[in-house]
């Protein structure tokens, strides 16, 4: 009867992971998809130069920090899409790859590598490196960028 009383406790603890790690019941989005979704949010708004829907997804607060220049503020990082947009400058190519999305409560993190062709002046532009995002989670639940680091 003892190896019973035993077992019983582990088996009831595997039947709880496992409930744990199938599909959840919910109906709740899962925090990383959600994040990912505010991911591509972002990256079509900066292929379009649509500052009007980066705005909602960007924190007042943000702060890039980028080849060595820290750039802090929703509009020091918006005002310049806004222009080269008014100028007739275009990004030809936007792409995240290898896109990484790991959440923490309500703060995650998606790390990728991007490529950016853009032409500006008639001058045409090339970027690519690695980009960490750091998101935080509103109260009301949308997921807004608040740091972005990039490096090469």
């Amino acid at each position: 009867m003892v190896p019973f009383l035993l077992l019983a406790p582990a088996s009831v603890a595997l039947a709880l992971l496992q409930t744990r790690a199938s599909a959840p019941t919910t109906g709740a989005p899962v925090p990383e998809a959600a994040v990912a979704a505010t991911l591509e949010d972002l990256r079509k708004g900066e292929l379009f130069l649509d500052a009007g829907a980066l705005e909602p997804i960007v924190a007042a607060s943000f702060t890039v920090i980028e080849g060595g220049d820290r750039l802090s503020g929703s509009f020091a990082f918006l005002e310049p899409i806004r222009r080269m947009r008014e100028r007739g400058g275009e990004v030809k190519e936007l792409r995240f790859e290898q896109t990484l999305v790991q959440v923490f409560g309500a703060s995650a993190v998606a790390t990728y590598r991007f490529v950016k062709v853009w032409r500006d002046g008639g001058v045409r532009h090339r970027a690519q490196g690695w980009s960490s995002d750091v998101f935080e989670l509103r109260d009301d639940g949308a997921w807004i960028l608040v740091h972005r680091h990039r490096g090469r």
